[in-house]
């Protein structure tokens, strides 16, 4: 029985963990939470800190093959554990992706759509670049960022001021910073591409994301988009993932524009301009709803690659149209539990239409911290997420027993 050992251990480890507990395998995680969920389905846990030399070096010699389920574990120890164990996807696609620089390079090095940019790596230059761009812009920390984190937008030269006298910028000048034109976003849409090192590869339909405070809230599946625009993303999404030979899972997100940003070099279908903005080499949320709305879950594909086991085609299992809501701290705390009692479902008997949920077990519940998920089905896409929507709008104004 294979050994497949996920660094991480947050919900998308422990889905991942279901599907390769199903196809044979067994689980080792490393994660310094003792709490976190994957930790339950693990057949031997590592509580250690990423940065321990000695346990990550015990937990790679434990296991047959290593992926993770977050981008933010550090990339540089990898590459001598990789000669120990293979690590997919790749030492060199998650210094990609984890890094804003290189990740933005890469995209402009093989002339794929994305934002007009600069790099820095000190505030200095930072001053430099952000002073010779078209207002209004985004200025990124290379590194750490996500839901919103370690970004801001900037309208206005005091704007700009008021962060360049941040001390806290400082501590970001050993990784860097981005300065990027902003897109006038028409709608956030992402693609996941599964491939394995033979080469065998399929692109999961487009998924359309609404986010709320940087969070993802709910995904639409499939995207309502035009048939050209979701085969261009599709193809756009298998052509990076191929450049950036990627074994295992890597998701693209995407902006589309009604209105070209200038300078960017996004492309353009029918009404439609398309962006990359970042790429996960992992699991990602928005592909939650392929676990009811697919012949193969993302975690499903993941496992197969891990295990060495042929991939499967993924296709629709159902007429209509679903929708994944987020679950977030902020429900748990309307129902007036911090996390310790259990949340408050009776909603369901109202919402046939809701035919998943996944609570993932944090023990702590927090604003805006994942705590589940749900995914609602109907005919149209539109009637999917008012469904989604007025379901969770029920649980916030439920109470725990």
């Amino acid at each position: 029985m294979a050994t497949v050992g996920i660094l991480g251990g947050g919900q998308l480890g422990m889905l991942l963990a279901e599907s390769i507990y199903r196809y044979g395998g067994t689980v080792a995680v490393y994660d310094p939470d003792v709490n976190a969920p994957a930790h339950r389905l693990a057949a031997r846990s590592f509580t250690k800190p990423f940065t321990d030399a000695y346990h990550l070096r015990e937990f790679f010699e434990h296991c047959d093959v290593v992926t993770y389920e977050f981008e933010n574990v550090e990339s540089a120890p990898l590459y001598s554990l990789a000669k120990v164990k293979p690590i997919l996807p790749s030492v060199k696609v998650l210094a990609i992706c984890q890094d804003r620089i290189q990740e933005k390079q890469f995209l402009k090095e093989n002339n794929l759509p994305h934002a007009h940019f600069a790099t820095a790596k000190t505030v200095k230059e930072l001053e430099q670049e952000a002073r010779a761009f078209q207002l209004p812009f985004i200025i990124k920390t290379a590194r750490g960022g996500y839901d919103g984190k370690g970004q801001w937008l900037i309208n206005s030269t005091s704007e700009l001021e008021t962060l360049l006298d941040d001390t806290d910028l400082l501590k970001h000048e050993g990784s860097g910073f981005v300065v990027e034109s902003v897109i006038n976003i028409a709608m956030e849409v992402s693609c996941i591409v599964v491939r394995n090192p033979a080469n065998k590869d399929y692109v999961y339909p487009v998924f359309e994301n609404l986010h709320k405070n940087h969070i993802l809230d709910f995904t639409v599946f499939p995207a309502r988009l035009p048939l050209e625009v979701a085969d261009k993303l599709q193809d756009i999404a298998l052509a990076t993932a191929k450049r950036m030979d990627v074994n295992g899972l890597l998701c693209i997100e995407f902006f589309l524009a009604k209105r070209r940003s200038p300078n960017s070099s996004g492309i353009t279908v029918g009404e439609w301009t398309i962006y990359i903005n970042e790429m996960a080499p992992r699991p990602h949320n928005s592909g939650h709803v392929t676990r009811v709305a697919s012949s193969v879950s993302q975690f499903d594909n993941l496992a197969r690659v891990l295990l060495n086991i042929p991939l499967a085609q993924p296709k629709g299992v159902d007429v209509g149209s679903y929708c994944m809501g987020n679950l977030l701290g902020d429900v748990y705390l309307a129902q007036g539990t911090n996390g310790q009692k259990p949340l408050n479902l009776q909603a369901l008997e109202a919402f046939p239409e809701v035919i998943d949920v996944v609570l993932y077990g944090k023990h702590e519940a927090r604003e805006k911290r994942k705590m589940g998920h749900f995914v609602a089905q109907n005919q149209t896409g539109d009637e999917a997420l008012a469904s989604a929507q007025k379901f969770r709008e029920s649980l916030m104004i439920s109470k725990v027993d």
